[in-house]
């Protein structure tokens, strides 16, 4: 069997789907499953990272993404499904394009890393053009696949209401990289110069939709002798983090950290992770925290209604 995954969503500092292929990579070749990944280059390269074979293709860059592209066309795609002949084709993330690989040849799947709907949310528009574009969608694209996958219960309900062919596929973490026994206290804080008596922590893309700045906002309540706020991640937003990491010296900002090591390291010697975000169709972050021991304080999403 063969599987390709296709995404835009892969980059040198992405989240969560990206950690999701690379899990791939480890994952399949148990199974003796070949895997291909399609993603945006600036020129088209071809490259093996362990079993899997990568294909990056030409793509233009999104401004103000933290970093992402998307593919200059679809042609050079399609060339590289007629070659790898794969059994399943894999769109993660990216929806629009799924009419143009639906194909008899392979199954086409779906996983729905992102919420579409929420996401519409953020177009000036009428609640009412939000809500066509959402069904169109749904209709136009999504429906298109021969199955969608989704990482939790909650949206796999909201799917089936528009949608059959929807299978949910949680997400996890490998608990014997984030856990608690990494946790040094005393070094840790040496390391960052951490003095106050509780550390919390945000790990995530500083982007907009996470509502970086509502957290800032609302940590500048706290009493800035008990706690100190600990910032992980890139973005569009990252400059404005740095910004307040330099006006607020209970402020510490880390760039993107590829190394799941040296990320759980950091979780594991944190006390509290934050999160001001209503747009988690899954929140891997917040189960990397839990495994390694922290309590999360973040919205309660399965009390959020659509925003459209």
């Amino acid at each position: 069997m063969k599987l390709l995954d296709l995404t835009p969503y892969f980059h040198k500092k992405s989240g969560g789907i990206k950690s999701f292929i690379l899990k791939k990579t480890e994952y399949l070749p148990r199974y003796d499953v070949q895997h291909v990944v399609v993603i945006p280059g600036r020129e088209r390269k071809k490259y093996t990272h362990g079993y899997t074979v990568f294909y990056e293709v030409p793509s233009f860059h999104i401004p103000f993404s933290g970093g992402y592209r998307f593919f200059s066309g679809l042609k050079e795609i399609k060339e590289i499904i007629q070659e790898e002949k794969p059994d399943v084709v894999e769109l993660g993330g990216t929806y629009t394009i799924a009419p143009f690989f639906a194909d008899k040849d392979y199954l086409l799947s779906i996983f729905y890393h992102s919420d579409a709907q929420k996401e519409l949310g953020f177009i000036p528009s009428t609640k009412y053009m939000k809500e066509r574009f959402f069904n169109l969608l749904i209709d136009k694209c999504i429906s298109k696949a021969d199955l969608v996958l989704s990482p939790s219960e909650k949206y796999s309900q909201a799917l089936k209401e528009k949608i059959s062919k929807v299978y949910t596929c949680p997400l996890g973490v490998d608990t014997k990289v984030f856990n608690p026994n990494k946790r040094d206290e005393n070094s840790f804080r040496r390391k960052f110069n951490i003095q106050e008596e509780t550390i919390l922590l945000y790990v995530g893309r500083l982007t907009v939709e996470k509502r970086i700045d509502m957290l800032i906002s609302a940590f500048e309540h706290l009493d800035k002798k008990l706690y100190h706020l600990l910032i992980v991640g890139s973005g569009p937003l990252k400059f404005y983090v740095k910004a307040k990491s330099k006006m607020l010296k209970n402020i510490t900002y880390i760039d993107y950290i590829a190394s799941q090591e040296e990320l759980s390291y950091i979780y594991a010697n944190c006390h509290i992770f934050v999160s001001a975000s209503k747009y988690e169709t899954f929140g891997l972050a917040f189960l990397e925290a839990q495994s390694s021991g922290l309590p999360v304080v973040a919205f309660d999403l399965n009390l959020e209604t659509q925003i459209l």
